[in-house]
Formats: C-alpha cells, structure tokens, sequence
C-alpha cells in the first residue's frame, strides 16, 4: 500500500517564533512581501494563477490559493502557523513569485538497523510545495529566496522542502542542502484519456486478474459500491469508513472531519469509499490540483485483505476518475507499488531536502546524522548478504 502522509500540520507549532519585517528590500534588484493579509485580493490572484499555469514542481497543489485558503479556515481562533510572501521586481514592482510556508517540527533520527536509537528535533519552515514558484527567467532569485527565509526565520534551523526532484535540485539548493534518508523512488502513474485506454495498459492475464479479484470481492461481501467524496456533506461517510478500516482512528474522528471538510470546500478533496453490500470495505484518500491527481493512503478492511481489496480499490477509483476527470496523471509518493501495477508506473526520484546555515550547529548535525546513515546502510547491507549465503547453504 501507498502510506505517504501529507498532514505534516500535525507537527506545526503554533506560532512562527520570530517576529518578522513585512517587507525585506534588495538593493536593485528584488523585494520580499509578506502578502498574507491580501492574498485574495483580485490582482495578486491573477498573477497567483498565470504563474501556477506554468509551473512543473512535482506538488503544486500546496502552492495554490485553495490550499492557503484551507490553511487558514484551520487556523482560525490561533495563532498562524503560515505566511504567504509575494517577490517582486524591484524595477517595475511585477510578481515574479509566489512562496506559501508553513512551520513545523523535524525529526532527525538515529537507528540500528531499522530499530530508532534517539534523535534530535529540529524547528523548519517548510517552504510549501517543495519546488519555489518562481518566475525561471528571473536570474538569481532562488539564492535571493532561501536567504531571505533562513534570515527571516531566524528560529528555525533548517527550511523544510519534502519532495524535491532530483534533476532540480541544484536550481533550489542555493545554500547547503542535505537530503534526509536519501533519494527515494516516487511512484506516479500516467493517465490516458478513456477507462479503455487504460485498461489496454495491462496485459490479457492481468485485465483478467483484476476483474476476477474485484468479483471474488463482491461475491464475499455483497455488491458493489463506489462512492467518490469531493463534497463537504460527503465527508462523514468517508470518515465513517476510514474507522471501520481502523478503529483507532475513531478517536481524532472530529479534528479529522473538520480537515477533510475543508478541503472539500476548497475544491482539494478527491477521495473514494468502496462499499460491498451494507460492509465499506476500503478508503482511497486522496487530492486534485489542476492536472494531478494525489493519492497518500489506500486503507482496507484487514478481513478482507486476503482478497487483494486494496488493489481492487485503487483499480476501481481509477476507473472513475478518467470517467469525470481530466487529470494528466497520478501521484503516489513515496512507496511500492502493488505488482498488478508495476507495469503502468514511472518512478520519479526526488527527496526531502533540508536547506541550513553554514558552519552552524545543524550543519554539524546533519553531517554527522548523513555518515552515521550511510554507515547502517553499509551494516544493513551485509547482514542481508549474510542472510543469504546462509539460506544458501
């Protein structure tokens, strides 16, 4: 299954801890507003969307005004956690960028093998939708980003970026970077135009495996149902399904609908309930910017999970979703796939990427956390080797 969590929100503090300027000048060339306050105002939502429309970061959905706007709604009777800052030129005053943050928590943890040993907690700005949103004719403006918030954050030990593509990197890390537990393998998954279309992506054997699995589920279980969630009123019978999956979900079940509601105002939500009889039997969460379809978790019904109801889950979903939407493709984050699957993904490398100070405390820390990884992979390694030639034997 698909774990990737978005709700890093769970971390954020409270409040940002420093108080800052609202508005940083560069001598000729750029200035850094804080643009929270206005963010809706027509001409700085125009300028937003022309240059979303351009934009090919990997997570452009929490860069959108809806996003900032769900932040807010969640915010609200605390103190903010988020900032929206507008660049401009400073010879003619145009928008040349867009950078939404938030702040939140970091771990940084030590293991043995896969057992964590200790860590150490680190204060961030995540800097939302990992790729700055920034006008790519402008020269230098990223390097004039990323100091800009390491000196306006003060407090902050690193800025937080959670899904960097790693062909980009260089372009966003104009100060030193280092990339928590390594480049990892994000599965996406392109979408044609039509169910058949898709459908034609998989073999005969596995058009037919699949068919037969999600008949094997209604037969156990009664008939089908699929229910899509993109609208408020339709959250608590996600939220219904999401504790019968797992129990223990039952009890942040109010904090949960109030998120998901929110979201679904804002036109993010795109999730999917799949019902069998009166029996809801696994939940695909997941949300929609203009052109991606985002899918963080698959949850099932541990009683029926001997009949592959999470593939047949996502399988159903998709087949949806090209019946309503126009999306260009899929994007599963981080984790492994189902083998049914395989075949139709593509495998974008990207990574957390944390920018720092130099020669500062973090810096030391991370140097030191990136040896001490790179030396229990080297152990994990071998203690897998050895395995092996054991069972060889």
């Amino acid at each position: 299954m698909f774990t990737r969590s978005l709700d890093t929100g769970t971390f954020a503090l409270p409040a940002p801890w420093d108080a800052r300027p609202r508005s940083v000048r560069r001598q000729h060339r750029y200035e850094l507003n804080v643009a929270t306050a206005y963010y809706d105002r027509p001409d700085i939502l125009d300028a937003w969307h022309r240059m979303l429309a351009g934009a090919t970061g990997p997570e452009t959905l929490y860069q959108s005004p809806q996003f900032f706007s769900h932040l807010i709604d969640m915010d609200q009777g605390r103190e903010a956690n988020y900032e929206l800052f507008i660049v401009r030129r400073s010879s003619d005053y145009a928008i040349v960028g867009f950078i939404p943050v938030r702040t939140l928590l970091c771990r940084i943890a030590f293991h043995a093998g896969p057992v964590p040993l200790f860590g150490q907690t680190l204060r961030a700005c995540q800097i939302l939708g990992s790729v700055p949103l920034l006008d790519p004719a402008e020269t230098g403006l990223a390097d004039f980003i990323m100091q800009q918030l390491l000196d306006r954050y003060a407090k902050c030990d690193v800025l937080y970026l959670q899904a960097v593509p790693q062909d980009v990197v260089k372009a966003v890390a104009c100060v030193p970077a280092y990339v928590l537990n390594g480049w990892r393998a994000c599965h996406t998954q392109p979408l044609p135009d039509s169910v058949d279309a898709y459908l034609k992506t998989f073999s005969a054997k596995k058009r037919y495996n699949l068919s037969r699995q999600v008949r094997l589920l209604t037969e156990a279980a009664g008939p089908l149902h699929v229910l899509r969630i993109d609208q408020p009123g339709q959250v608590g019978a996600m939220v219904d399904a999401m504790v019968a999956t797992d129990a223990a979900r039952a009890a942040g079940r109010a904090d949960e609908q109030a998120r998901l509601e929110s979201l679904a105002r804002h036109g993010l939500l795109l999730s999917y309930v799949i019902r069998c009889g009166e029996h809801d039997v696994a939940v695909v969460y997941g949300m929609r910017s203009a052109s991606v379809w985002h899918v963080y978790k698959i949850l099932c019904r541990q009683d029926y999970l001997h009949l592959s109801v999470g593939t047949s889950a996502i399988h159903l979903a998709v087949q949806d979703v090209l019946a309503h939407f126009t999306f260009d493709h899929i994007d599963f984050g981080y984790g492994s796939p189902h083998a049914e699957f395989r075949s139709t993904h593509v495998l974008k490398t990207r990574g957390l990427v944390l920018l720092h100070r130099a020669r500062s405390r973090t810096a030391w820390l991370l140097n030191v956390h990136g040896r001490y990884d790179a030396l229990n992979g080297a152990v994990i390694r071998q203690v897998k080797r050895f395995r092996k030639w054991l069972l060889s034997k």
